[in-house]
C-alpha cells in the first residue's frame, strides 16, 4: 500500500491517502458525469486531512445522500 497526496488547485485544501488502486470507478450523479470524475473508494481509516478544513464548502444535491466538498477559495473538488 501506498500513501498519495492530493490537494485542490490552489493548495488550500491538502490530503493524503493510503491505497494501492484496487478499483477506479465512476460515478453517475450530473456532477461527476460532467467533470468525467475517476475515484478511487478509501476508508476513513485510510484518508487523513492535512490542511484546509476551514476552506472546504460542501454541496448536496438531488436526495441529499452523496455530500461533495469543494475549496471555498478555488471551487476545485481536491
Amino acid at each position: 500500500m501506498q500513501t498519495w497526496q492530493g490537494s485542490c488547485h490552489c493548495g488550500a485544501v491538502r490530503f493524503a491517502i493510503d491505497t494501492d488502486f484496487p478499483e477506479l470507478t465512476t460515478c453517475d450523479c450530473s456532477i461527476c458525469c460532467r467533470r468525467n470524475a475517476l475515484m478511487v473508494k478509501v476508508h476513513e481509516s485510510a484518508f487523513r486531512l492535512l490542511a484546509g478544513a476551514e476552506s472546504l464548502r460542501e454541496y448536496r444535491f438531488h436526495t441529499h445522500t452523496a455530500r461533495h466538498y469543494f475549496c471555498g477559495v478555488c471551487g476545485i473538488y481536491p
